[in-house]
């Protein structure tokens, strides 16, 4: 199931829980081989010991997966250093849906009407999934249910910034006792690769926050 080239992120198991990136290189049977593992808050490679324990996380076929793992060998692969990661598919565990890992994050975010029923507008997210996102709105903003949307999201990624183009779907207005309502909008149009980032964004999003209510 989990294949050459994919993606892992790694969550170590103790006090810490230091969260790393990595990919596969390559798998046979029972084992993962990947390659030297980068530290997400450093942006460095750290030297792991052999016998570490990390919780995998993973995203195929549009789910997220993981399972316990242990490092239990050192490997080259034509020639690449890699590290040999245990796998027990049986103790593969599906955690959620992709277009349901859902994170808040303000991000920028333009807007306007796909058939030029109101003007254009910038705005931040109150929250964003592989699925959709929420936007926040003035208290005047009317917009009807189904209504398409053209958006431009700013999406900042670990070295690079994306600009991504989705049709969105009006759901609903959520009116609050706030300066701002937030709209619902539900993703159409998007690149699948747009997607993927947007779900691996959130992912990380979401284990950052956990590790840091942990710390």
């Amino acid at each position: 199931m989990i294949k050459i080239g994919t993606f892992l992120q790694l969550e170590q198991i103790n006090e810490d829980r230091k969260t790393y990136k990595c990919r596969v290189i390559e798998t046979k049977k029972d084992k993962l081989y990947i390659d030297y593992p980068i530290e997400e808050q450093t942006k460095r490679s750290d030297m792991i010991p052999v016998g570490t324990h990390f919780q995998v996380h993973f995203i195929e076929n549009n789910s997220v997966y993981s399972f316990p793992s242990e490092i239990i060998g050192k490997a080259k692969i034509k020639n690449i250093p890699t590290l040999i990661l245990s796998v027990e598919i049986n103790n593969l565990e599906k955690i959620q849906r992709r277009e349901f890992v859902r994170t808040e994050s303000l991000l920028d975010v333009s807007v306007q009407s796909a058939d030029q029923k109101f003007d254009s507008f910038t705005t931040v997210t109150h929250d964003i999934s592989g699925g959709g996102i929420a936007i926040l709105v003035d208290k005047n903003f009317k917009v009807k249910q189904g209504e398409l949307l053209d958006i431009m999201l700013v999406l900042p990624l670990e070295k690079r910034i994306e600009y991504l183009h989705i049709i969105g779907e009006a759901v609903r207005i959520q009116e609050r006792n706030e300066d701002k309502n937030i709209l619902s909008v539900k993703f159409n149009e998007m690149d699948i690769q747009d997607q993927q980032s947007i779900v691996q964004y959130c992912f990380t999003r979401q284990l950052e926050d956990r590790r840091k209510g942990l710390s």
